[in-house]
């Protein structure tokens, strides 16, 4: 069912007219004191014909007329207005809303109510909250999945085969309907199940679901059942079994569902039951330990100049987090914070979502606070939402994603002929030196892709020599060449002298995430295309009877 206008209509909605005859200055002292923009206009015996006031009704009124409002009536500074039945789609409506400032709701004759753009921002502000609840509960039995199944990671796999496998039933059958077919058609067969590759095999061939998913993939009813089998699941004090837990998940699964289908809003007992699961959950599920991530040092031989983002301060209203957590030395593997020493370090209070919602801290890499802490190597963990306090721990998810991400880089550059491809194995930093072009200062230059702050993936051109006035007369050099560069790259590039700094740089960037692009082909496409391009440009400047591969360049720090 979709969204009505209806919906939007305050249970206590005082509906506040005037009529044609009434001086145009009650109008203006209803809306002052209602703090309203408009009013309805209706008949003396109560019937609406289409007409409203406004205050920008008024205006024209009294410009056109050359008069003072006092001397005016409503009938005289009235509008014709739209009107829309009580069943009305509220997204259909919205454009007309945000257009006209407000929408009046009638049935057959009878004016029931007005909704304006603040009455949606409140609608869809309780919709978003609850969404949020949700999101927060979902987010904790995942944590306290976690938590359960801790140092047994193949149990942890196999009970996520067993409730995510749809097909499992058949799967059992499979062996015993091939067997019963074998024997009616008279071929002897080996013993079935010995093979478990050509049954995997024939299964596919069935169409039949893959036995397992990705615990990240795992829909809320999967959780909830990944949850309760753990011989450690939460269940009531006086309880012989989980059934009182899993009637409890079961109704946060309908409401979920009930909004993620826009199949209207949540009733009072539903709000109810989301905020008290929200609660026991929070108080009664097992909390994960902090990991202790593995950590890989850079070797030497990556130690290349590209990385000026690091002398970044990060941006954002969440840079202070972000700067404290890029301050912890790199032996300290976790960091427990309460909220009130977050906002000592934010120099600012913490929105109120952040204390009423746990998905809040969810280490979602859209989210502007999420962002500014996974940037750093970090993400959040055993949040109490009850203490107030939570814990950061430094993560390879990124290091993983960056590996992944320029490996594939790397493959592609491999079927580009004629590349210089320096083909070093990625080891988990934000750029790659893909290719060297110059051998020995002052022409030291390479062709490099590095995931740069703001979220966008930058190739480049970096100029680095070793002294800072020749880099910045090369540069100047190429600069002045700017448009045939341009046409033999294939589109506008950016120059960046970066006179604070030692090196210069010829770059291209695009929109870009490590944490959600790290396989996105598409990316890939425009990263391999844009570092060949670079080399079609650049390169026979600076390779004309020079090395491809020079030493390792210093590293401007």
């Amino acid at each position: 069912m979709a969204f009505t206008l209806e919906d939007l209509l305050p249970p206590d909605q005082q509906l506040r007219t005037v009529e044609p005859h009434e001086p145009v200055e009650r109008a203006i002292n209803i809306m002052y004191e209602y703090d309203y923009g408009q009013l309805p206009v209706i008949a003396t015996n109560g019937e609406f014909h289409g007409q409203a006031i406004t205050f920008e009704s008024i205006l024209k009124a009294t410009q056109s007329f050359h008069t003072n409002v006092e001397t005016l009536l409503v009938r005289d500074a009235v509008q014709r207005v739209r009107s829309y039945p009580s069943d009305a789609d509220l997204l259909a409506m919205l454009d007309d809303i945000h257009r006209n400032n407000f929408a009046l709701i009638v049935d057959e004759a009878r004016l029931i109510g007005i909704v304006t753009p603040a009455d949606i921002a409140i609608f869809f502000r309780r919709y978003a909250e609850d969404l949020l609840q949700i999101e927060g509960i979902e987010s904790r039995v995942k944590d306290a999945i976690r938590a359960l199944y801790a140092g047994d990671d193949a149990g942890l796999d196999s009970a996520i085969a067993i409730v995510s496998d749809r097909a499992a039933d058949i799967r059992k059958k499979f062996p015993g309907a091939i067997r019963t077919y074998l024997d009616r058609v008279n071929i002897t067969a080996p013993p079935l199940g010995s093979d478990t590759d050509a049954l995997a095999e024939a299964a596919k061939k069935l169409g039949l679901p893959a036995p397992s998913k990705k615990f990240e993939d795992l829909t809320f009813e999967e959780l909830t059942n990944l949850l309760l089998r753990h011989e450690r699941a939460p269940r009531l004090s006086q309880s012989e079994d989980v059934s009182e837990i899993r009637e409890l998940l079961k109704q946060v699964r309908d409401a979920r569902n009930k909004l993620a289908h826009f199949r209207g809003e949540l009733s009072s007992k539903q709000r109810r039951t989301i905020q008290f699961a929200a609660e026991w959950l929070e108080n009664n599920l097992p909390a994960p330990v902090p990991e202790a991530p593995v950590l890989h040092p850079p070797t030497i031989g990556d130690l290349a100049p590209v990385q000026q983002e690091e002398a970044e301060r990060p941006h954002g209203s969440y840079a202070p987090l972000a700067a404290h957590l890029q301050s912890v030395p790199d032996e300290t593997t976790s960091l427990t914070l309460n909220f009130q020493g977050i906002e000592e370090i934010l120099k600012s209070e913490l929105p109120r979502s952040a204390y009423e919602y746990r998905a809040w801290w969810s280490n979602d890499p859209t989210k502007p606070q999420s962002a500014a802490w996974l940037d750093e190597g970090w993400r959040t963990t055993s949040v109490n939402m009850t203490e107030r306090r939570l814990t950061f721990v430094r993560t390879n998810d990124r290091e993983k994603a960056y590996i992944r991400f320029f490996a594939e880089l790397n493959k592609r550059l491999e079927r580009e002929s004629g590349f210089p491809l320096r083909n070093v194995s990625p080891q988990g930093q934000n750029w790659l030196v893909l290719a060297y072009l110059g051998g020995t200062p002052p022409e030291q230059a390479v062709i490099s892709a590095s995931f740069a702050r703001r979220k966008r993936l930058r190739i480049e051109l970096y100029l680095d020599g070793g002294d800072k006035d020749k880099n910045k007369q090369r540069f100047d050099q190429l600069l002045a060449r700017r448009s045939e560069f341009e046409q033999a790259a294939g589109e506008p590039l950016e120059w960046e002298r970066m006179n604070e700094k030692r090196a210069c740089r010829i770059a291209l960037y695009t929109k870009a995430q490590i944490l959600t692009d790290a396989d996105n082909q598409t990316l890939l496409d425009w990263a391999a295309k844009r570092a060949t391009n670079f080399y079609r440009a650049f390169g026979p400047e600076f390779l004309s009877g020079k090395p491809a591969h020079g030493p390792e360049p210093q590293v401007d720090r």
